[in-house]
């Protein structure tokens, strides 16, 4: 049985009109699937979030699927058993504490003994044998309308794979909550103690000294909207939630906010940087939300502002020896402190380089940015507001793409900027610890700068969801709204490779304009795929 069924035309001399009929059977091949992922602190209720993103959902008409990784964890070790180092743990752990650790460590040692995309692979199996046993009971050869939900991923090859694999079908969704919210959730909800919340908090953001421990910090910056979840109503959740869906099916009339738009502006200035480390940028709005400066991080030059592309003798790093000045000099001082201590204790040199090794990881010697040639996003942004007249930098908002170091910090502080969003956490900042008595990080505390996390669309996904889609009126130029159960997603994979679709067209259109050449077939709906077999403990 085809998808599309083969039709009987007239010959048409109207080119346009024999492209419009194999583009409607190659339209209905496209996969009426929308894969979410959710990533999330400890602590942060993500459950609250899933539940009304799902009926939202199924508002519009989809079939859900909760998938959760805690369940494939626990379900693979019930099957395979545990290791002997971790025999001691219980697969139905007590609620507290030890649930969480005994999933983290569960969630490590997959990761460990096979390969750190594992759970992910596991939940696609898991999505692929829904989607068998969906076809095989309603007997239908294209998989239904359905959102499958994937709660949640701690490591940023997780989320890499599934946007790898799912394409435009797939979202990454990162909800945040500020630390003492979380923190009180699962001291005063979770009835945890104070030290093991901490404990659990501090494990989830990184778990520094394993690569297959949780990422979680890591990940979240991969996500494609975020969702700030204060935990002080679940009815403000419904707003941010219902954004979501109109956007991924493209509903008219929904704009980017004052955030989104200032974001996007401070990640569009980041792609000017040429820095050897990272590129960041910055950008910021006066009292209107209106962009009044844009900074991102690379060399000053003669004269004021940055060396860009346009400048006729370009001397950033990448063209001035080709070298991060900063990694040089912090190398030499970190060589400096080994010399010193190979002179009052006598170490071979292997002793030596591991010693420099140890304070380059551990020490904040390795955190050093004194010396780099570039200066940071958010100082040129002030700085671009200097070098113009007219503008002032008192109770604007500062966006930028990652969040400040403390020397940037200061001069926020003393530009009297009033608000400062990120995305990107930066661990080597102590702009927090430095200046607690002018930073903070709650919303309800006046009379300091506050330090917030971004929320709504990331800007990666900026374009995809704000272009203009089809008609925005009618003839009688009415405007035109979707109706809920019959809106299409935006995003488009098909259920065949594009070398099938390819090849379907050619000898399509081919028969029209070569009557020797056999009529193409429709392009049928190849049998289900079996259900992938996940890995079994070596």
């Amino acid at each position: 049985m085809s998808a599309v069924p083969k039709e009987s035309h007239p010959k048409n001399n109207d080119s346009h009109s024999n492209i419009r009929t194999i583009g409607e059977r190659i339209e209905g091949r496209r996969s009426d699937e929308i894969v979410i992922a959710f990533c999330g602190p400890v602590g942060c209720n993500l459950a609250d979030v899933i539940r009304t993103i799902r009926a939202q959902f199924e508002e519009y008409g989809y079939l859900t699927e909760h998938i959760k990784i805690s369940d494939i964890i626990k379900d693979y070790y019930r099957e395979n058993g545990l290791p002997p180092r971790l025999s001691k743990l219980s697969l139905n752990p007590s609620p507290g504490k030890e649930r969480y650790t005994t999933l983290q460590d569960l969630g490590n040692d997959l990761r460990q003994r096979f390969d750190f995309q594992i759970l992910a692979a596991l939940a696609m199996a898991k999505v692929a044998a829904n989607r068998d046993i969906a076809m095989r009971k309603n007997d239908i050869e294209k998989p239904p309308k359905t959102v499958y939900i994937v709660d949640q991923l701690k490591h940023p090859e997780e989320a890499e794979l599934f946007k790898l694999v799912y394409g435009n079908i797939f979202y990454l969704i990162g909800v945040l909550s500020p630390q003492n919210v979380r923190f009180n959730y699962l001291t005063r909800t979770e009835r945890i103690p104070g030290h093991d919340a901490q404990f659990l908090i501090d494990r989830d953001r990184d778990e520094l000294r394993t690569s297959y421990g949780q990422k979680l910090e890591k990940t979240v910056q991969l996500a494609d909207y975020f969702i700030r979840n204060n935990q002080d109503s679940i009815s403000n959740l419904l707003h941010p939630c219902q954004r979501f869906v109109a956007l991924v099916h493209g509903k008219n009339g929904v704009t980017p906010t004052k955030d989104e738009s200032g974001m996007y502006a401070a990640y569009s200035a980041s792609l000017k940087s040429a820095c050897l480390s990272r590129q960041v940028g910055a950008a910021i709005a006066n009292k209107e939300g209106n962009i009044i400066s844009l900074g991102w991080n690379d060399v000053p030059k003669f004269g004021g502002g940055l060396y860009t592309s346009d400048s006729k003798n370009d001397q950033r790093c990448i063209y001035h020896g080709g070298k991060c000045y900063n990694d040089i000099h912090k190398s030499a001082l970190i060589q400096d402190i080994v010399k010193i201590v190979s002179q009052k204790i006598t170490v071979t040199d292997d002793v030596k380089d591991e010693l420099a090794k140890l304070i380059q990881k551990e020490t904040r010697a390795g955190s050093i940015i004194e010396f780099s040639r570039a200066i940071h996003a958010e100082m040129e942004a002030i700085l671009g507001l200097a070098r113009s007249q007219g503008n002032s930098t008192d109770s604007c908002v500062l966006y930028t793409t990652t969040f400040p170091c403390h020397n940037c910090a200061r001069h926020i502080i003393a530009a009297g900027i009033k608000r400062v969003v990120y995305i990107e956490p930066y661990e080597k900042s102590l702009a927090l610890d430095l200046h607690e008595d002018a930073i903070t990080t709650d919303e309800n505390h006046v009379g300091k700068t506050l330090f917030e996390t971004f929320s709504g669309v990331a800007p990666s996904k900026y374009a995809s969801f704000f272009i203009a889609r089809g008609n925005r009126k009618d003839s009688s130029g009415s405007a035109i709204d979707i109706i809920k159960t019959d809106a299409t997603h935006i995003g488009t994979e098909y259920l065949d490779p594009y070398q099938t679709i390819e090849g379907k067209v050619v000898q399509d259109l081919m028969s029209k304009v070569s009557p020797s050449t056999q009529p193409t077939p429709p392009i049928d709906v190849p049998p289900p795929p079996s259900s992938p077999t996940p890995p079994r403990a070596a």
